[in-house]
Order: C-alpha cells, then structure tokens, then sequence
C-alpha cells in the first residue's frame, strides 16, 4: 500500500473518531447543587470537573498567619462565582467511582463560562496533570500572580494531601500480624 493510501486511511479513521466523540458528548442541564471544589450535582448526576484538583474539605492551609480550612474556601468561592446562574456540563465519561467528568460552564453575560478553567484561573484548584494538562497555563499564571490559595505561605496540592492522609490512615490500622498475635 501506497504512504499516500496509507495516509488517507488514518485521517479517515481520524474523523470517524472524532465524529463518534462528538456524538458521544452528553450535555446536562438542570437543579444544580455544588458539592465541593471539584465536584457538582446537576440533576440525579455527580459530576466530577474534568482537569481540576480542589483541596479537601477538611484540608487546611495556612494563609496570612491563620490556619483556614482551603476546601471550604474552595467551594465558596465557586458558589459565590456561580451565584443564580443555570449550571451545564458536558460529559464524556464516568469515573472509578461512577461520577460522569467534565466540564462544567455558567452563561454571563452572553459568554459561556468554564467553571473548571475559572477555578484553576483564580488559585482555588489546581491543575489536575495527571489526567490532563489541559489547565496547566492558568495554574502557571495563578500561581505567578499568587492568586488564591497559592498566595498562602502553606498550601499542600490535594493529590499530596490525599495520599498523605492515606498514609496516616495505614499506620493507624493494625497489620494483620499484629492481629493474629493478639488471638
């Protein structure tokens, strides 16, 4: 087969793809409710927003001298953002614990608002790089110009946290050694 043969067939799988991908997308509209940073309930649906890490709720940072619970913050600050405005997602996918991913968008003004993009934007999430790397120059620009919580002289990025609490979670639980000794 000819490279130019060989060339048309890719591309034409190519579209094709991107067609049924399209296809694919499912937009969500309806009673809304946020959940956490990272995280939104439109409906009966969880949506988890695709690209983005927000602390914990029960993470804290330090900023300005005072301790500060930053997954709060997080989550008022997009709900303050948010205010009245109809949420909208569009989805792809479900994750490991069954919530759909995506992007999430609020109508302002005659524009269409990504709410994962505004979080990463404004320092309350980061860039969640290990699945993509789609919001990495916002969190570059937020972290240059200390906005949000990289203006606190301790933030810890989620995932750290996260594993971190794993950790402790672990040395707290008996091996199971130490449990048949005890029998």
């Amino acid at each position: 087969m000819t490279r130019k043969k060989q060339y048309y067939k890719r591309l034409i799988k190519y579209i094709i793809g991107l067609a049924v991908a399209a296809l694919s997308v499912q937009v969500i509209y309806g009673d809304s409710r946020i959940i956490d940073g990272d995280t939104i309930k439109v409906g009966i649906e969880r949506i988890r927003l695709e690209g983005i890490d927000a602390p914990e709720t029960d993470q804290t940072c330090k900023c300005g001298g005072k301790t500060i619970y930053c997954g709060k913050e997080a989550t008022a600050a997009l709900v303050d953002f948010v205010g009245k405005d109809e949420i909208f997602c569009e989805t792809e996918k479900r994750d490991r614990y069954g919530r759909l991913v995506g992007e999430c968008f609020i109508n302002r003004d005659g524009s269409k608002i990504n709410l994962n993009k505004w979080m990463v934007a404004n320092g309350y999430a980061v860039a969640y790089t290990q699945y993509s790397r789609r919001y990495a120059t916002e969190e570059r620009k937020a972290k240059k110009e200390a906005l949000g919580f990289w203006s606190c002289e301790h933030f810890e990025e989620p995932a750290q946290y996260r594993q971190k609490e794993r950790e402790k979670k672990a040395k707290k639980r008996p091996s199971a050694k130490n449990n048949k000794s005890k029998r």
